[in-house]
């Protein structure tokens, strides 16, 4: 019998549903009410709510519990998180995400359509719905030299798949504004969702940007920015990652006008931030205690990320649609007791209770490390004293500034100064792959890094947004080389250094992650940071503020093969003033 007669059947009691949920009290998006009643489900289907006296395979008493929609998380790049797709949706549905829009461009632009591949491959068995949205911007700009590509013919091919929901963010604002789109986003703009990035753009350019078919935004907390996109019709999606944490700032926009066309996401967040922490239940918890009406906040976490995205099948608990729903004690701060995901209880009281599929074999992604002498790593500059260019960063933004500083040189080569907050920075290429279109393999990007607080040693990551080439922050060369060849022998990942290596998480799947459990890594990550903060460093998630250094499509300065770069005048700059 087909699931959806079967369905009928339930809902009308002639048959008993394989699931029943006793006397909850449902959240309805529609009304922001909360009323009482039974829930019943058939396979991965609500099949009703209201009264159902009878018997069901399974019988869940939810008196005194509260009834919601799975949550969404609206934008994430699943990589970031530094756990395979097994990992990662284990370490989200015991948080009550049941859908994820996932944009796979980390892997994308270090292996290309194989990435994707794999990610399609990896979504199934899952206990999370994990949807894919086809990357636009591979690299992310001109800017970047990335190893992996994506072609119009892979573009089209991908969002015929199953699973795919649109397009990714289209991170070239300034080609899309000056009239140059990828040729993703060259066809017709309206007839895929497409994800935006749209960082301070406002008023003439913010109406280019949207003619080209973007109609999203999770790089904008101003108030004002955000009431000029809600006026547009934009779709804002309020962001609580890692390092870019924009709920405090637009909180009292939501307060104010709702969360009308507004969705939550967490963009960027790694192991350690979901072992410690609430994800998308937190985020609504937080609007609440902030004065966001808690319909709005849980709104905002279901049935708008679904209407987004054109998910008509979930968002809601309607008979007909998709049985994705939570079992919590108190709506206001949503952790979840119980997570049914397409109909199957997927997590209980914070544990996984299904098993997970095997993460899929990837494509080999060989380490190509041709720097031998750590003078190689520090700029060259005549011997003396010199006026620079620092990429000053600063806490909970990715947002970085430039600082003119005053520097030495000696031997030919600049010196890192960790009394002026100065430190030496050096961008490697990595696989040994970009030859005549781009910078030769052993080519690399030199700079300089202030506002970290580096006192001695160095850090090194394969975490480099978006090429993911090699980066390396010191104070002292021989240590800079040291930790590219720790992070090198580990296929990639993370390194920190003190005359002698302190301390690795190695990154095997294309050193951007690995297969272990998320409260391992969370564990071996915060331990690494701790050996960061010995070495001076003052700041909450180091590594993943450093991995926006090299992104080209943030404001302001930043670090590429090519050198340093101001996003802003869309140039190359050089490095002494």
């Amino acid at each position: 019998m087909h699931e959806r007669e079967q369905c009928r059947r339930v809902a009308l009691g002639l048959d008993p549903p394989s699931l029943l949920l006793k006397r909850g009290k449902v959240y309805s998006p529609f009304t922001g009410e909360f009323f009482t009643a039974d829930v019943v489900l058939c396979g991965s289907l609500i099949a009703g709510v209201g009264d159902y006296p009878g018997q069901a395979a399974q019988t869940i008493d939810a008196r005194g519990a509260y009834l919601l929609p799975g949550f969404i998380d609206a934008h994430v790049h699943p990589e970031t998180s530094l756990l395979s797709p097994p990992r990662f949706a284990e370490a989200l549905a015991v948080h009550g995400i049941t859908t994820t829009i996932s944009e796979p461009h980390e892997l994308v632009n270090v292996v290309g359509r194989a990435g994707m591949d794999f990610y399609l491959q990896a979504r199934t068995g899952l206990p999370i719905d994990l949807r894919l949205m086809v990357p636009t911007t591979v690299p992310a700009s001109p800017f970047e030299q990335a190893t992996g590509r994506l072609t119009g013919d892979d573009v089209a091919d991908l969002l015929a798949r199953e699973g795919v929901t649109g397009l990714g963010e289209a991170m070239d604002y300034m080609g899309l504004v000056g009239g140059q789109p990828s040729a993703a986003l060259a066809q017709d703009p309206f007839r895929n969702v497409i994800d935006g990035h749209a960082p301070d753009i406002t008023g003439r350019d913010l109406a280019a940007y949207l003619i080209a078919g973007p109609i999203s935004d999770h790089e904008t907390s101003d108030p004002e920015l955000l009431l000029e996109r809600r006026r547009l019709g934009m779709w804002i999606l309020v962001r609580e990652g890692s390092a870019a944490r924009d709920l405090s700032r637009a909180t009292p926009f939501l307060v104010q006008h709702g969360t009308e066309r507004t969705a939550l996401c967490t963009d960027d967040r790694n192991a350690a931030a979901l072992a410690e922490h609430h994800h998308i239940d937190g985020v609504v918890g937080a609007l609440v205690r902030a004065g966001v009406a808690l319909s709005d906040a849980l709104r905002a976490a279901t049935l708008n990320p679904a209407t987004l995205y054109r998910l008509h099948d979930r968002g809601s608990i309607t008979p007909g649609l998709r049985a994705d729903l939570l079992v919590v004690d108190d709506p206001s701060f949503p952790h979840p007791r119980l997570v049914v995901q397409a109909g199957t209880l997927v997590a209980k009281d914070g544990t996984v209770t299904v098993p997970l599929p095997a993460t899929p074999a990837l494509v080999s992604t060989p380490f190509h490390l041709s720097v031998a002498r750590p003078e190689d790593l520090a700029p060259a500059a005549a011997d003396g004293s010199h006026r620079a260019r620092a990429i000053h960063l600063a806490p909970r933004t990715i947002v970085t500034d430039e600082r003119i500083v005053e520097i030495r040189a000696r031997h030919g080569r600049v010196l890192a100064d960790p009394d002026k907050d100065v430190a030496l920075a050096a961008l490697l290429e990595r696989s040994g792959q970009i030859t005549a279109a781009g910078p030769s393999p052993n080519q690399m990007g030199h700079g300089l890094v202030s506002g970290l607080g580096l006192g001695r040693g160095a850090i090194a990551t394969t975490i480099a947004h978006d090429a993911h080439h090699l980066l390396v922050t010191g104070i002292d060369p021989e240590d800079m080389l040291l930790a590219a060849q720790a992070v090198a022998s580990g296929g990639g990942g993370l390194a920190v250094v003190d005359r002698g290596v302190v301390q690795t998480l190695p990154l095997p799947l294309a050193g951007l992650m690995t297969d272990l459990p998320v409260d391992v890594v969370g564990r071996r990550l915060r331990s690494l940071e701790a050996a960061v903060a010995d070495l001076g460093v003052d700041f909450e998630e180091p590594f993943m503020v450093l991995s926006f250094v090299t992104l080209s499509v943030i404001p302001r300065l930043r670090l590429t093969l090519g050198g340093i770069l101001d996003v802003q005048a869309q140039e190359l700059v050089p490095l002494l003033v």
